[in-house]
């Protein structure tokens, strides 16, 4: 009886041993601060979505923001495949010829807002539209707002932007800013603000939430609301890691990313029309839509820009994305 025991006790030890060696914890790597809107009101309640549907699968993820794991957003998608992250936050923007089709997105004109973009991009994107990213599992795709024009002095017109110094992120709004007249500056995020203040540039080209959060609205009380394009977001796990897990849990990550987009734009375009309301009327703030005339001025200039764009993508993918947004306000 003795002996039946101690088997018995030896097999629970072992079946406990081996659950808890079963038991996996996710690093997801954010860049951006951990106050900013975005992880708040998007990441962290899809993280705790995630981990409540796989609570039975011992899976979890753990959210570190602010760049605990690693503060260049260049770098993220490296960290993912060298394993120094599960998963992390990316932008394809920042590595200028290495993700060609997505620069159809920061291309004026197209996408109005958040969520034309996110749901563009993703739905583009799990069609086969897209390509890149094909060494790594991706979680989620979508957009930031629509960018405008954020200036110290104010810009009334295209005409002002002329010789306007820019903080642009990435080869194609450095284009579209040259197309415009203006002079663009390479900088980071967290850097903005400070530069416009000590007038070491003249504005910031971003949507109205990133405007906010990085305080370069404090400094730059103009707003050229010019629809100059959006800037795509993926969130991307490490390819052997994603089929490391049971095939419950891929079922979650596979209803992810719509969970996310849905997030995006119930919290961050919301968050973009406060901002505009508040700045239109407020007595420090000017906030300046472009009138069809204008709008007419911007599509040619950034013509070439497009043609570039178009030169280097996918064949036919511009001509997706314009049917996409479409199918999109359609609905």
């Amino acid at each position: 009886m003795n002996r039946t025991k101690t088997a018995l006790a030896a097999t629970l030890a072992l079946t406990l041993a081996t659950g808890a060696a079963q038991a996996r914890d996710l690093a997801f790597s954010v860049f951006v601060p951990a106050a900013s809107p975005t992880v708040q009101h998007v990441y962290q309640p899809w993280v705790d979505w995630f981990n409540e549907q796989t609570a039975g699968d011992d899976v979890q993820i753990t959210l570190y923001a602010g760049g605990t794991l690693g503060r260049n957003p260049l770098a993220q998608a490296q960290m993912v495949a060298d394993g120094v992250a599960d998963l992390a936050l990316t932008v394809p923007s920042y590595t200028p010829g290495v993700y060609p089709d997505f620069d159809v997105f920061e291309l004026p004109g197209f996408a109005q807002n958040t969520a034309e973009g996110s749901q563009a991009a993703l739905e583009l994107y799990r069609e086969g539209a897209l390509t890149g990213y094909e060494d790594y599992y991706v979680v989620a795709m979508y957009s930031s707002g629509a960018y405008m024009l954020h200036t110290r002095e104010p810009v009334a017109t295209l005409a002002d932007v002329e010789g306007l110094r820019f903080r642009v992120a990435g080869q194609i709004q450095t284009a579209v800013i040259e197309a415009l007249g203006g002079v663009a500056q390479s900088m980071g995020a967290g850097e903005m603000a400070e530069a416009i203040d000590r007038g070491l540039i003249d504005g910031a080209m971003t949507d109205a939430s990133v405007a906010r959060t990085f305080r370069v609205a404090d400094v730059a009380q103009n707003h050229y609301d010019s629809n100059l394009g959006v800037l795509v977001f993926t969130i991307l796990m490490n390819r052997d890691v994603y089929d490391s897990l049971p095939e419950s849990v891929h079922e979650v990550l596979a209803q992810s990313g719509q969970f996310i987009v849905d997030r995006q734009i119930e919290v961050y375009g919301p968050a973009i029309e406060s901002n505009l309301e508040d700045w239109r009327n407020s007595d420090t703030h000017t906030l300046v839509i472009p009138t069809d005339d204008e709008r007419a001025e911007i599509a040619r200039r950034v013509q070439p820009v497009i043609d570039m764009v178009a030169a280097n993508a996918t064949p036919g993918l511009i001509d997706a994305y314009v049917a996409k947004l479409e199918d999109i306000r359609s609905r």
